[in-house]
């Protein structure tokens, strides 16, 4: 059976121009050496845990040096984060599309989850990335909490359903109802969506009944 190559995130949007004394040669090689590193970690990681790979096996596989991979990122978390933002944006922009489903659209809410699980399936290894980072990185976990906040704000002001209501709670200090129930929703439908992504953790039809499940609660939500 022929193996699928990991599909790469999106490279960060840069700032236009160059750093003054860099030749566009110069900035060509670097960019080809970042790629080089990042397509490095998506093999290792579609095969080994985070734990599991070490910088050390990322620069063999890039054919770079240490002091190479250092000048492109301070740290293995660097470089993981680097790869979690290639999808975030596609993430985010597909939780605005919410704004366009009827709140009472159960099966159109079926559609957009599967739609939101085929982004993790193009990504698989990032999605089981981000899950493991937590584990072993608590800044990383804080980030996935403020880039939560951030989105809830951000649909909320689309007056996206309970996602507006719970925008008018503050980010900051104990928890609103409405935004607790808010940040449990987005992480039910990242776990979800990740567990689609892995096809052989559950079969078709079970995978469907979830789907439905949190399609409707999803529902109720929107309909706050």
């Amino acid at each position: 059976m022929t193996e699928t190559a990991p599909t790469l995130p999106a490279a960060p949007k840069r700032k236009r121009g160059r750093p003054a004394g860099r030749t566009a040669s110069q900035e060509e090689s670097l960019r080809q050496t970042r790629t080089a590193i990042l397509t490095a970690a998506a093999h290792l990681l579609s095969r080994k845990s985070y734990s599991e790979t070490t910088i050390d096996d990322i620069i063999r596989t890039a054919g770079i040096g240490r002091t190479t991979f250092y000048l492109h990122f301070e740290s293995k978390l660097a470089l993981a984060t680097a790869i979690y933002e290639g999808i975030a944006d596609d993430w985010q922009n597909l939780c605005l599309e919410l704004g366009d489903i009827a709140p009472s659209d159960v099966d159109g809410l079926c559609a957009w989850i599967d739609k939101l699980s085929q982004l993790y399936v193009e990504h698989g290894y990032v999605s089981h990335l981000v899950l493991q980072l937590p584990v072993f990185e608590p800044d990383f976990e804080r980030r996935l909490r403020d880039e939560r906040n951030a989105l809830i704000d951000r649909l909320g002001s689309a007056g996206i359903g309970g996602f507006a209501a719970a925008a008018m709670t503050p980010a900051t200090g104990p928890l609103s109802r409405e935004r607790a129930r808010a940040h449990l929703l987005l992480v039910r439908l990242d776990h979800l969506c990740s567990d689609h992504s892995r096809r052989s953790l559950w079969s078709a039809q079970d995978m469907a009944t979830q789907v439905r499940l949190v399609a409707e609660e999803l529902a109720a939500f929107l309909s706050t």
